[in-house]
């Protein structure tokens, strides 16, 4: 979605917003440090809105009455559900994960796990037995690379994980498409599994979409430091998860019943979401034109 007029509070938008929807142009709007932010879905009817609102603004353009009810359906519900339909791509992984819970009854079925684990393995008697990476891939196991991804232990950690993934993946998603939210998870799910299988340690079966959290995160993060408010994420939630990241590599989470934490993965997804921010930056991220009013 492209932001387009950044207003004062005090413009009452209702009748804007139910004649673009009357016109058939698909927006929302937000509120952002005290301000009215309206996005729209197609950024080519940008010119077409300024025009629509300077014209109202000068008294050109009557608008006509509008139901209080007709309002509510369509505008300013910009809650994580109140978008559902047009966050295919988000609500895909998080189905994906809750499928992929219930087969492996939340990491308990190790015989299901195996099929989504980094490594593949076998339980023998008290054992587990890993085989080689280089194994697997040889007989074109190539999605265990980003598989584990899907994998969660523990209704907690389910529930952790995809209450993230729809904060941030939503906010993606509405302003970049669905394509773009899909190939930034797969990215940064892979450079995250990597990562901890590469740099964990001793932790050979490890799983979550934790790493794709951090990695989301990192790119929202990158972005607005850019461009301030672009996605409205308060600012508070990118202090919070640094400091989950750093607790968790001290290992009190894991002391006071987190369990072991795959640390190494979400380290390696932040900084892959932070480069692909940043790389956003430089080539793509020119700073678009917003129309202020006072």
């Amino acid at each position: 979605m492209q932001r387009v007029l950044e207003l004062s509070m005090e413009i009452d938008l209702l009748p804007f917003s139910a004649f673009l929807w009357r016109e058939g142009i698909a927006h929302r709007i937000t509120e952002e440090g005290g301000r009215q932010v309206l996005w729209l879905e197609n950024p080519a009817s940008a010119a077409q809105v300024e025009q629509f609102y300077a014209d109202w603004q000068a008294g050109l353009l009557q608008l006509g009455e509008v139901k209080i009810q007709w309002w509510k359906r369509h505008a300013l519900m910009s809650g994580p559900l109140a978008d559902w339909k047009r966050m295919p791509g988000t609500l895909l992984f998080l189905v994906a994960c809750l499928v992929v819970a219930f087969i492996t009854r939340l990491g308990n079925d190790y015989q299901t796990v195996a099929w989504f684990s980094f490594l593949n393995f076998d339980i023998a008697g008290e054992y587990i037995r890993f085989v080689p990476l280089s194994y697997s891939l040889s007989h074109g196991e190539y999605w265990r690379l980003l598989t584990p991804i899907f994998l969660h232990f523990g209704i907690l950690h389910l529930a952790f994980n995809m209450l993230w993934l729809l904060e941030f993946g939503r906010r993606l998603e509405l302003y970049h498409g669905s394509l773009f939210i899909a190939l930034l998870i797969i990215v940064t799910g892979l450079v995250s599994n990597i990562a901890q299988y590469q740099f964990g340690g001793s932790v050979a079966l490890f799983g979550g979409f934790s790493g794709v959290i951090y990695g989301l995160m990192g790119f929202l993060w990158i972005r607005e430091k850019e461009q301030p408010g672009l996605y409205g994420v308060p600012s508070g939630i990118y202090m919070f998860m640094l400091i989950w990241l750093v607790i968790g590599f001290t290992g009190v989470l894991g002391a006071i019943g987190f369990g072991q934490m795959a640390n190494t993965a979400h380290a390696g997804g932040l900084l892959s979401g932070a480069a692909c921010g940043w790389l956003y930056n430089r080539f793509r991220g020119e700073k678009q034109n917003v129309v202020k009013d006072a």
